[in-house]
Parts: C-alpha cells; structure tokens; sequence
C-alpha cells in the first residue's frame, strides 16, 4: 500500500464569496459550507464561526474535531459516513494543517464530550488551542440528544465530517506544500534487512461511542 500525503499550511480564515485558498487564506463561502451542514434534517440550526490561537474563547461542549481533506482521483475521506465504503490509506489525499473543524453543540451532558480554552492558562493542555479553527455550533432535533447523558452526536458528527470534506475541496486543484509518502510493501516483497526486524505484535481494544452494534 502507497498513501501520498499532500500537506496545505493554512495561515488565517476567512468568510468570502467563494471557498478557496491561496497564499495561506483560506476563504469559507459561509452559504454554502452550511448548505452542506443541513443536508442532514436533523440539524435544526446552525452557525459557523472562525476562531483562532489567543482568542479569548472557550470552546464546550466539542463534540467532534476534523482536519479538512480531499481524496484525490474521487472516494470519500470517510468511508462509510460521506460516501460508500471502499479502501483507505492508499492513493493520494490532500489535507489542510493548522486547522481544524470543530463541531460544537447546543446540549452538554456527554462524558466523551470536549472543552478548548483557545487563551489563558487552559490553552496549554488542548492542541487545537494553537489552530485556526473553523467552528460549526449546532443543534439537532433528536430527543436522544436533549435528554440522555451518554449522547451519540451522530448528526452533529456526520455534519461535521461533511463540512471538513467540502473545505477540503478548496484544495483539489492547487498544489501541496510538501509531499509525504507511506509505503507499506507486501509481506512477500520486503527486504530481507525488514524481515530480520523484531516482530511486534498490538493489541488494539476498538470502542464505540454509543454506537448500535459496537464494540
């Protein structure tokens, strides 16, 4: 497997007429990012804001964080949620860094819920405090939501990732910054100095936040 990673270094945020980045502005046409948010009926209302590192805001309850991305040659960045599932990790996909979106909701009470301090001594314990940070505050018709302590967000979540994928598109046809390439090679082609490596094993314990079916 071969995944071709294409960084873009976004340095402010903006809202203009159209969604686009150049020399480190990226520009959000605010219209139509939060057309792609309410294409979900659930979501009842919703806004976008811009916040940035040293802006005297705090950020609760998050309830989602996603780096901006594009999937070069079509698919979905995420399989399953914006579009069928296939393979990932191989390719090429392009991300905007030093950003994020952020999904706030109206409704607190999730343990997995967040909190940012963008400023202030608070700042230092979360790493989005030192990104520019398009942030998406919403609510949802659910009662599951307004009225249980361990909330699925599942419109929220999925909106958000909508949101991210629509920025990314921003980037389709400009060229990264930097290139980072991941090869992993097929057992039966690696190198003889790879296969004398130590073995490692990991034990991973999937989870899954309020999910039907999860684990």
């Amino acid at each position: 497997m071969k995944l071709e990673m294409g960084n873009f270094y976004v340095k402010e945020i903006c809202f203009g007429d159209k969604t686009s980045l150049k020399d480190g502005l990226l520009t959000v046409n605010k219209e139509e990012a939060l057309a792609v948010v309410k294409e979900d009926e659930h979501i009842t209302e919703a806004e976008l804001y811009i916040v940035s590192p040293g802006d005297r805001v705090r950020l609760v309850p998050v309830k989602e964080a996603i780096e901006p991305r594009y999937r070069v040659g079509g698919g979905p960045v995420f399989p399953g949620v914006t579009g069928d599932l296939m393979q990932a990790g191989n390719g090429t996909t392009y991300a905007l860094k030093d950003m994020s979106v952020l999904v706030v909701g109206r409704h607190y009470g999730g343990f997995q819920d967040g909190l940012i301090d963008m400023s202030g001594e608070g700042a230092k314990y979360t790493y989005y405090s030192q990104l520019k940070n398009l942030v998406l505050v919403a609510d949802t018709d659910e009662i599951f939501e307004q009225k249980e302590q361990q909330k699925k967000n599942r419109a929220l979540r999925w909106a958000g990732m909508r949101l991210a994928e629509y920025i990314g598109t921003a980037v389709k046809d400009l060229t990264p910054d930097e290139v980072e390439t991941f090869e992993l090679e097929p057992v039966t082609k690696r190198s003889k100095e790879i296969n004398e490596l130590p073995s490692v094993v990991l034990v991973l314990q999937p989870q899954s936040q309020m999910e039907e079916g999860g684990l």
